[in-house]
């Protein structure tokens, strides 16, 4: 396991072989199926999350139950938004989504946090991680109020396309509205707008890309 950690963190051969051993005996291997969901009730500020493989969604729930997706994680990336109540006490609400079979590493809070605490490089990195992220964020809530629907749709097409490597999509409108935080009409007429303007071509369960110049463009 220390071996593995190594691959993930930067500041790895700074640390006492104590550090090492610590971390290294304290993180789980977990491993979810496709579908799988994590929500934050329960497990709020669970630790430092990597993805070994797969692919992750991470996003927000509304009382209500609406969802909106922050980001993405793939594989080597860590999630650590789920470890920021480390940080003066910041509680942040997050759920995950595993859109493929996945399997991850889980180094607990509190291993994390001694480690943090007693080492300022670690506490550095960990609030560089933390930072980028909440960049993302922000960059996302800019987009929901300061940009129109039908750009943020025309993003997340292209977002996919370049996930899937493929111009072929196959994903529902359920899931872009889950994805940008909108009602299904919303997304299934936007669509049909832009299957009008010979953007894109829709069948069942599937949304091919047809003029990925015109989607950019929008």
């Amino acid at each position: 396991m220390e071996q593995i950690l190594d691959s993930y963190f930067p500041f790895w051969n700074k640390l006492s072989d104590r550090e090492k051993r610590s971390i290294g005996k304290a993180t789980i291997n977990k491993k979810f199926k496709k579908g799988n969901v994590l929500y934050s009730e329960g497990r709020s500020c669970t630790g430092i999350e990597i993805v070994k493989s797969g692919r992750v969604r991470v996003f927000i729930m509304s009382p209500n139950g609406g969802e909106i997706t922050l980001y993405r994680l793939l594989d080597g990336d860590i999630c650590v938004l789920s470890a920021a109540c480390m940080i003066n006490s910041l509680d942040v609400e997050i759920n995950m989504e595993f859109e493929e079979d996945s399997e991850i590493y889980l180094i607990p809070k509190n291993t994390y946090k001694e480690l943090s605490d007693n080492n300022n490089i670690v506490k550095e990195y960990t609030l560089e991680l933390i930072s980028n992220r909440f960049s993302d964020v922000m960059w996302i809530l800019k987009q929901i109020v300061f940009t129109g629907m039908a750009n943020r749709l025309a993003t997340a097409l292209i977002d996919h396309s370049a996930l899937e490597q493929s111009n072929i999509l196959h994903i529902t409108h359920e899931k872009l509205a889950k994805d940008l935080g909108t009602a299904r009409e919303v997304i299934s007429r936007l669509l049909k707008q832009f299957e009008v303007d010979n953007i894109v071509s829709l069948s069942r369960g599937v949304i091919t890309i047809t003029d990925t110049k015109k989607l950019k463009s929008i």
